[in-house]
């Protein structure tokens, strides 16, 4: 059988999941590109802003990674800027790879509204792992020159806003409440005015969630004393200022926005039918209907179920499809039927702060406070514990290939 080249453009969850499953096929040969030589761990993004786990604990080698797969499998540092569908060649601003299949994982950012002014010069994102370490660093060097210019006194109030209800933002509301309180516990006048606000454009926070998991988080957020602004949007800001429904001021002293996402700037730059969010629609197959060669995985791509239903943006999703585009692909290159997509969220899982989650899987099994915090941990650290050991496989391999360093001992 002919060995096929594929292509892969991201190593997020989506782009590791379908490296897992093509290189493990044995009949291809892969090329993964990504403009990082990591792979964020953004669901636990929250516990690294709040001094819970330390950078290596989100972070995944890419290099080590596809080095565990054999030399099958490449991993090239590029930013992907233009593709040249009738030729099947991706050029990058530092390579160019030609292609017999193609997978485009490279993923979402932060949905900066350009009709909000001042939005992105005045607020942090926690996307990207520089992102959520620019944030820690800043926000923890704005409470320190507070902290100094009152003399330990908290005096003045010390306000955290939060744009956007969805999970990454009461995810961080949350986090960041039960640090300030813990805080507050052992510092007791440090952080005895600092207040975090949750701004939201609905009734309820977590909208479109089942109400199992909107009732348990919104108990929480008020326990760690987060004050929930809503039925509010946010119309512009200002450096410590912002407005809200174009009528109400608010002042912060530092804010993180969540709310909400768009495609990878990638998407800009191919021809292609896009949605509002400029994500890539594909058909049943995860394929682009232009190309058939070509296949889309994860927030880059609009998901649906069976029955038609939006597929929410997250790391499940994003491993879903990716496992049926690659395994569509591999379909394609055995002269076999590909597979319809039917994706199906099994489950949510929300940190609150703490040792404390809630947790809804399958529709029926639900938990919140400590058991649901245990289920949480140990569905989140597998995931790290599984690829930390596919990592340390290509570790060795690279050791054995070097020669030693030993001289003079």
């Amino acid at each position: 059988m002919k060995r096929h080249r594929v292509v892969i453009v991201g190593g997020g969850y989506a782009g590791v999941k379908a490296l897992k499953i093509l290189a493990a096929s044995g009949i291809c040969d892969i090329v993964l590109i990504d403009q990082h030589p990591y792979h964020f761990l953004q669901t636990d993004a929250y516990e690294l802003i709040a001094n819970e786990c330390s950078m290596t604990m989100v972070s995944i080698d890419l290099v080590a990674l596809c080095l565990s797969y054999g030399e099958q499998v490449l991993y090239v540092k590029d930013t992907v800027r233009e593709i040249d569908f009738e030729n099947m060649h991706v050029v990058g601003e530092n390579s160019g790879h030609s292609f017999d299949y193609l997978l485009l994982c490279a993923g979402s950012r932060t949905a900066y509204h350009s009709s909000v002014p001042g939005l992105r010069e005045h607020s942090h994102g926690v996307k990207t792992l520089s992102n959520s370490l620019a944030f820690k660093q800043q926000f923890e060097q704005r409470l320190y020159e507070k902290m100094e210019s009152e003399g330990g006194w908290r005096t003045e109030s010390f306000n955290i806003v939060i744009g956007g209800g969805g999970l990454s933002g009461v995810e961080i509301a949350a986090e960041m409440a039960f640090y300030i309180r813990q805080f507050h516990l052992d510092n007791t006048l440090t952080c005895d005015n600092i207040h975090v606000f949750l701004i939201i454009p609905h009734e309820n926070v977590l909208d479109g969630i089942e109400e199992y998991l909107v009732q348990q988080a919104t108990k929480r957020l008020l326990q760690l004393g987060v004050k929930i602004i809503n039925h509010s949007r946010i119309t512009s800001v200002e450096e410590h200022t912002m407005t809200l429904n174009e009528k109400e001021s608010v002042y912060f002293d530092f804010m993180i926005f969540a709310g909400g996402i768009v495609a990878s700037t990638l998407t800009s730059a191919i021809d292609v039918p896009k949605n509002k969010k400029g994500q890539l629609i594909v058909d049943d197959y995860l394929a682009l209907p232009s190309c058939e060669k070509v296949f889309v995985a994860g927030d880059i791509a609009e998901l649906r179920g069976k029955k038609g239903n939006l597929i929410p943006p997250t790391a499940q999703s994003a491993e879903q499809s990716a496992e049926y585009a690659a395994k569509n692909i591999l379909a394609l290159m055995k002269n076999e039927t590909m597979s319809p997509v039917d994706l199906r969220m099994r489950g949510t899982l929300i940190a609150l702060g703490g040792k404390y989650a809630s947790v809804s899987l399958l529709g029926w099994i639900r938990f919140s406070g400590l058991v649901g915090y245990w289920i949480k941990t140990i569905v989140m650290r597998s995931y790290r514990f599984r690829i930390h050991l596919q990592c340390a496989k290509g570790v060795q391999l690279l050791q054995k290939k070097k020669p030693s360093c030993r001289k003079g001992f």
